[in-house]
């Protein structure tokens, strides 16, 4: 299992996160607009504006969907770089992030996150090889998203199957990890 590093506390609940400006955060904006038009058109059986404000929807979502899954791709290149510059460019700032590795208690706080990936880095030697399976990616409002997925980590002499949750929430219009969380896999 992977050391515990940096001070530990539970992982209670979460305090609002920063918001963003740009680009991605207006148009992510605009998706809870678009849902009430949608149920608006619906109800007053508008099926034509109805269909073109639904096609927006889906429009905009995909547009998320693909931002964040490039946030999770960014989360998995500095992880198997070993580099703590990328990893820290990959999470977002504030009290509520988070992580959990394998077989440890919850690290809260970006400092304290960042020195358990430092730690992680320097047992592991630095980079890791790391291959995804079955990755989702679901993003729950205009500025909250997760992804699951399974991580195969080769750390050379170690190597293991870990199921993750990654928690991303838009922080100065760029999407940045809040929350990581890998349980070892015995399936």
């Amino acid at each position: 299992g992977r050391p515990r590093a940096g001070r530990r506390g539970l992982c209670g609940r979460a305090v609002a996160g920063e918001g963003g400006g740009g680009q991605e955060a207006r148009a992510l904006g605009k998706i809870t607009e678009l849902e009430a038009s949608l149920g608006a058109a619906i109800e007053a059986e508008d099926y034509a504006r109805a269909a073109s404000l639904r096609d927006e929807l889906k429009r905009l979502t995909e547009t998320a969907k693909v931002q964040v899954a490039q946030a999770n791709e960014r989360f998995y290149r500095a992880f198997a770089s070993g580099k703590i510059a990328e990893m820290r460019k990959a999470w977002g700032d504030g009290k509520h992030v988070r992580v959990i590795h394998p077989n440890s208690g919850c690290i809260v706080g970006k400092e304290q996150v960042m020195t358990s990936w430092s730690h992680i880095f320097k047992v592991g030697g630095g980079g890791l090889k790391i291959d995804l399976e079955d990755v989702e990616v679901h993003v729950m409002s205009e500025t909250a998203a997760m992804v699951t997925c399974i991580e195969f980590v080769d750390a050379g002499p170690a190597t293991g199957k870990i199921v993750a949750t990654n928690v991303f929430e838009v922080q100065n219009g760029k999407w940045k990890m809040i929350h990581h969380h890998g349980s070892p896999s015995t399936l």
